[in-house]
């Protein structure tokens, strides 16, 4: 690291012992044959040997007085040449070993100054860098090498800040930065940052890893599993739709079968209800005229023969007179009302309406009531339920009715279900009113329990039932929302408290305006 002149070491021993005092001045200043990158520990021992240099030659290291030693003032000073070299040797390979591990240390790194230049780089801070050491040397360290990724304890204000400051203890700090290289690609680095001193003066040693295939491999499996969880999510709801579609396919198809036998029952009970409606007005005119004939009989022939007598008392035609009439008029209403149910089948089903066309709605409520008529009369044991209807006037509104009428009967059976529990009274009440000119409500409320807060969210939610196991589906609901808000682009929603009971409200466009298909 440095040659000492030995025949300097020879030419001061001449010097007068009297002058040897002041012949410390003369000695080489071991410090300028040292270079300014050398490691701490040298520096060390270069400053005992200096120490050591520049002790009076009057002692010796004991601090004896050289009348004490049994050497002259040539051998003491061959033998402290001899420990100089000694010295010089421990010194050259403890810089070696130190060298060697700097050098080959596959971690980049870097000593930088307290104003945060480069003072030192490493072969791997090159190769990092893509640049020579000569290159880096001098260069600004923060900032313009390195660029934080996020933020940390030491940033570059702080570091320049620092200075001078006593240093208290040893701080390590590890984040990751963005490495402007020489000529290539910017790569990603982790950076560990040590507080130490360089040349007696306030430093920082950064070691530098590349972490850069790391990072990418880290977001591959990031953007790897951000898209699995997407196909996962994208597949539970392509599960549940199709489970959805499922059941509604599965129920449309029961209403569809219902419908088809409905609409098959009514036909066939048509035909011959057709025909006693039609010969009751006749049978009606025949019964007139033989009574009229037979009371001309009994006008003219007052004194009929006795079998006829007999047979008159035992038909009591006086009462048959009287109640034949009677009879025809309740045959007739009682096919009527045959006729009606009939008719209330048929518009239910509407089977000859599977296209949107302009209806009334306040026929389908009613054919829906009549369907439900057993369920609202009152028996020996049940009271029943009253209906209050207050319908106001509608145009007709072009839907898809069989459909609609699914959804009546949807709300007013999930209704009749909330009641039947109910101590009386127990109503139902129906309004039908136009909202704007373009589309109408339809209101459908009971005096039931009501529907807890808790499940308002999830009525319209497939499967959702509160009903026991076997008495709900949970698809009726679910399948209404769908009818009137996705095949009518309306509105249906319910209205709710605990012990107020429950209102559903039914909003549909006068005018179809979406593109829709049926179930």
């Amino acid at each position: 690291m440095f040659i000492t002149d030995s025949s300097q070491f020879r030419a001061d021993s001449a010097v007068n012992p009297n002058q040897r005092q002041g012949a410390t001045e003369k000695i080489p200043d071991l410090h300028h044959t040292i270079p300014k990158d050398a490691a701490p520990e040298i520096h060390e021992a270069i400053n005992y040997v200096w120490n050591l240099l520049k002790q009076p030659f009057a002692t010796n290291q004991l601090g004896q007085p050289l009348s004490a030693c049994k050497l002259g003032p040539c051998e003491e000073q061959q033998e402290l040449h001899v420990e100089v070299e000694q010295l010089k040797q421990q010194i050259r390979a403890s810089e070696a070993r130190f060298r060697n591990i700097i050098d080959k240390n596959a971690d980049a790194i870097v000593i930088v100054n307290a104003d945060g230049l480069v003072h030192f780089a490493n072969p791997s801070a090159e190769s990092l860098f893509n640049c020579t050491a000569s290159q880096l040397l001098g260069q600004d360290f923060f900032g313009k090498l390195v660029v934080e990724r996020q933020a940390c304890e030491i940033d570059t204000g702080t570091i320049r800040r620092i200075g001078t400051t006593a240093k208290k203890d040893t701080r390590v700090v590890q984040t990751q930065v963005d490495l402007i290289r020489n000529d290539r690609e910017n790569t990603i680095a982790e950076m560990r940052i040590v507080e130490t001193e360089w040349e007696g003066q306030r430093a920082f040693l950064a070691s530098l890893r590349d972490i850069t295939e790391r990072k990418r491999a880290e977001e591959a499996l990031r953007q790897s599993e951000a898209r699995l969880r997407e196909q996962t999510q994208q597949l539970e709801k392509t599960l549940s739709e199709l489970k959805q579609t499922q059941a509604q396919l599965v129920q449309s198809e029961k209403m569809s079968s219902l419908g088809q036998m409905v609409a098959g029952v009514a036909h066939e009970i048509n035909n011959p209800v057709n025909f006693i409606t039609g010969n009751l007005g006749h049978a009606k005119h025949y019964a007139s005229d033989l009574l009229s004939l037979l009371h001309l009989y009994e006008k003219h022939y007052p004194n009929p023969v006795r079998e006829i007598v007999a047979k008159r008392e035992a038909v009591d035609i006086d009462f048959l007179s009287q109640d034949f009439p009677k009879l025809m008029y309740s045959m007739n209403v009682g096919a009527e009302r045959i006729r009606e149910i009939v008719i209330s089948l048929r518009n239910f089903s509407r089977l000859d309406q599977a296209e949107m066309k302009p209806v009334n709605i306040h026929e389908g409520i009613d054919s829906t009531l009549m369907i439900l008529q057993n369920r609202l009369k009152s028996t020996a044991s049940y009271s029943g339920i009253s209906v209050i209807k207050e319908f106001g006037e509608l145009p007709k509104v072009e839907c898809y009715a069989g459909q609609l009428n699914q959804v009546f009967m949807n709300l007013l059976s999930n209704a009749i279900d909330a009641l039947e529990q109910q101590p009386s009274p127990r109503t139902i009440s129906i309004s039908t009113s136009l909202s704007s000119k373009s589309t109408v409500i339809i209101r459908i409320a009971d005096n039931g329990p009501g529907i807890p807060l808790s499940h308002q969210n999830k009525l319209f939610d497939p499967f959702f039932t509160t009903k026991p196991v076997g008495a709900g589906t949970g698809l009726g609901l679910s399948i209404s929302y769908q009818i009137i808000v996705e095949k009518h682009g309306g509105i249906l929603k319910c209205v709710s408290k605990p012990n107020q009971g429950a209102e559903f409200w039914v909003e549909i466009p006068i005018r179809a305006n979406v593109p829709v298909e049926t179930l």
